[in-house]
């Protein structure tokens, strides 16, 4: 066996305290074949400006579908409960989601985010939890997975799920609260000791982190390579850990794969950082993959280990506080795009992102909120989960749900959002039953509209609607040329949505478009279109 990776200085990221831790016969007017052309736009900003304005069509280069595309998603106590404070680092990412005190419409909200940006899975950062001590498994507690899980399921999307064990906080952290009921890092974790007798205890990996994984997700839901659950593992740097050498870290690998063969009848596909490996070179006869994480000169690395190539980057950062100044310029979402070229567009099998929900370190690449790029770090609101799916292994994808609660920019004759539900600004939310969320109380001449959506040849759209009253309308536009007009008929009510067809048109092979629907009459709740 050849094996080869990097030894390098692996990135910890500042810690963030937690706490305690049919079909429908329809009067439809139709404008057939409608042909749009497409431009030289080639930059997320381009994109922006060919749109309504200029009447063309945004495309981007060719991006070529790689390996396995995913995200890691935290979510501490104050990601769940919207309390995005760092210290004294300031926060640009902000979500466009506002959180309601629902756990699950939070897991809805970023499941149809996720699903929208293409990725092949999403990885939680997991901290384990502690039998009886529900104080102190606040930040990544792992039994919450069964929520994502019931989300995903409730959207019917086809995301799988890996996990990132931040083992600093599963292990060290999750140890010392337990044992001495105040956590931190001191005492470190001490690898060699088994049973929990001292400052160790296999327990804390396998019976309050790892099991409770493979209890929360379902078997046909789990990520895997050749078969086997991915599992990626956090660092194992001296400044958290003793003993790691020797053959303790290899044994501690070990003890989980027989674990989990034995109640789960699964072998563990570990990825680990190469500190694992760096501290105890046995390692490299258990694992299955390194990652070599990211720094602030080297926001990407690609490792190969074992005849694959394992990359991971990040899409910005931003942490200052104190004496403590990281930064890694998104530059209006072309370090993104460059960072990806370099892990998926050059042939790494499985590339991870950090992280779909880092907002404490500014490294998010959800739905942002509607602000200037000097607030947000971001062109348009949903420019980075764009970017993923473009290097995803289905960047033009059909059967697409594009939700209206997300429209990248709006116009509303009224001030305020009626009901307070999903997102600040003029815009009316309302619920649309069962998961989801629509726009609704339109009135005459109000629109929403969307950058860079991918749409690929003769395209046939619906649109997913209410209408307590027959014959309202609503007009779909491309790239600022005028579309079909839909006569949308009564369905109900306004809590009764129907898909209706809402024209055909000819678009360029692969390439994205600025999307705009004007409800020309009001009174139609719209839930999403989709292609």
């Amino acid at each position: 066996m050849t094996t080869s990776f990097r030894s390098k200085r692996v990135l910890r990221r500042p810690a963030l305290r937690l706490g305690g831790a049919a079909a429908l016969a329809l009067a439809v007017t139709l404008t057939p074949h409608l042909a749009f052309g497409s431009p030289d736009a080639s930059s997320a900003q381009d994109a922006a400006k060919a749109g309504a304005a200029n009447g063309r069509a945004a495309t981007a280069g060719a991006v070529r579908a790689g390996g396995f595309l995913g995200v890691t998603f935290g979510f501490s106590d104050r990601t769940l409960e919207g309390r995005y404070e760092n210290r004294t680092n300031p926060i640009y990412n902000l979500p466009m989601f506002e959180v309601d005190g629902d756990e699950a419409h939070f897991w809805d909200a970023y499941v149809e985010q996720l699903e929208a940006s293409g990725v092949d899975f999403v990885a939680p950062t997991i901290r384990g939890s502690i039998p009886g001590k529900p104080q102190y498994n606040k930040g990544g507690d792992t039994t919450k997975l069964a929520d994502l899980v019931a989300a995903i399921k409730r959207r019917g999307a086809h995301i799988k799920i890996s996990a990132l064990d931040d083992i600093p906080a599963s292990l060290t952290d999750k140890k010392n609260l337990n044992k001495h009921n105040a956590g931190g890092y001191d005492p470190k974790f001490d690898l060699a000791d088994k049973t929990g007798a001292g400052e160790g205890g296999y327990q804390y990996m396998w019976d309050y982190n790892l099991r409770e994984f493979f209890q929360a997700v379902p078997a046909d839901m789990r990520f895997t390579m050749n078969g086997r659950p991915v599992i990626y593992e956090w660092s194992t740097s001296s400044s958290f850990f003793v003993n790691q050498g020797n053959g303790n870290s290899a044994a501690l690998l070990t003890y989980v794969k027989e674990r989990a063969k034995a109640e789960f009848g699964v072998d563990p596909y570990f990825i680990v950082g190469d500190s694992w490996i760096k501290n105890d070179p046995a390692v490299a006869e258990v694992a299955d993959g390194v990652h070599g994480w990211f720094s602030m000169t080297e926001p990407y690395t690609v490792e190969p280990f074992k005849g694959s190539k394992f990359g991971t980057t990040v899409p910005a950062f931003h942490f200052s506080s104190d004496t403590t100044h990281m930064d890694i310029d998104p530059d209006h979402g072309k370090t993104f795009r460059k960072n990806l070229d370099a892990t998926v567009g050059a042939g790494a099998d499985i590339t991870l992102v950090e992280g779909f929900s880092d907002w404490s370190e500014n490294a998010a690449t959800w739905r942002g909120r509607n602000d200037t790029y000097d607030k947000t770090r971001y062109d348009y609101p949903n420019q980075m989960i764009n970017i993923l799916r473009q290097y995803s292994r289905n960047p033009f994808p059909k059967g697409q749900r594009v939700e209206a609660e997300g429209a990248d920019t709006f116009h509303d004759t009224t001030t305020g959002n009626i009901n307070n539900l999903y997102r600040a600004g003029d815009i009316d939310i309302t619920r649309a039953g069962g998961s989801g969320y629509a726009v609704g109380s339109t009135a005459a001449g109000e629109w929403l509209q969307w950058q860079e959506v991918p749409l690929s040849g003769t395209t046939a759209l619906k649109l997913r609607v209410s209408s307590a009253t027959a014959g309202h309308r609503i007009r779909i536009d491309i790239d600022g040329k005028t579309g079909p007009t839909v006569t949308v008929p009564a369905t109900g009510g306004y809590g009764t949505y129907r898909t209706v067809p809402a024209g055909t048109y000819k678009l360029a092979d692969n390439s994205r478009h600025t999307v705009r629907i004007t409800f020309l009459d009001g009174g139609v709740n719209l839930d999403n279109w989709s292609n």
